[in-house]
C-alpha cells in the first residue's frame, strides 16, 4: 500500500509504501546493481544492466542511465551516496541530468521493519514544478515496479 505526500504544493516527490519484504531485502533491492536495473525504469524506460554502477558506501558513487524504449531519449543519472546505514537509509545527493530542467536533488529513502515487512518512504527533490510531477509519476512507478521485482526475488 502507497501514501503520498498530502501537501501537493511542495517542491519534493515524496512516496511512502509497505513491501512484504524484511529491510535487507529492500535495502539490496537498491544496492545491488542487478536489482536496480530491472526496477528503476519508469514507463517506456529501460536501464541497460551495464549502466548501472553502485558504490555502496558514504561517498560512493550510484549511478545509471535511463534509455527510452521507443525513441532516442538517454538520461544519465549520477549521485553521489552521502548517507547510507545498511539496511535503513540511503540519501543520494544527484547532479544535474543533462536534456531535462532537473538541477540538483536530494533522494533520501528510509526503510523501516513494519508488519513483518518494510515501510519504505522516499523523498526526493527539489524540483520544479513541471519536474515535480513528473518525478511523482516516476516514483509512483518505481514502487510498483520495485514490488514487482522483490515479490520475484533475486535474478
Amino acid at each position: 500500500m502507497s501514501d503520498r505526500n498530502p501537501s501537493a504544493a511542495s517542491d519534493e516527490a515524496y512516496v511512502s509504501h509497505h513491501f512484504d519484504a524484511p529491510p535487507e531485502t529492500v535495502f539490496a533491492a537498491w544496492t545491488d546493481p542487478e536489482q536496480v536495473a530491472r526496477w528503476w525504469a519508469p514507463r517506456g524506460f529501460e536501464i541497460p544492466p551495464e549502466s548501472v554502477d553502485i558504490e555502496p558506501l558514504a561517498g560512493g558513487r550510484f549511478h545509471l542511465e535511463m534509455v527510452e524504449v521507443s525513441g532516442p531519449g538517454r538520461f544519465r543519472y549520477r549521485a553521489e551516496i552521502v548517507e547510507l546505514a545498511e539496511p535503513e537509509l540511503i540519501v543520494l545527493k544527484g547532479k544535474p541530468i543533462a536534456g531535462t530542467d532537473i538541477e540538483v536533488t536530494i533522494t533520501r529513502v528510509e526503510l523501516m521493519a513494519e508488519g513483518g515487512g518494510t515501510r519504505m518512504t522516499v523523498t526526493s527533490g527539489p524540483f520544479t514544478r513541471e519536474a515535480r510531477e513528473n518525478a511523482q509519476t516516476g516514483w509512483d512507478e518505481l514502487v510498483v515496479n520495485l514490488e514487482r521485482v522483490l515479490a520475484a526475488g533475486p535474478a
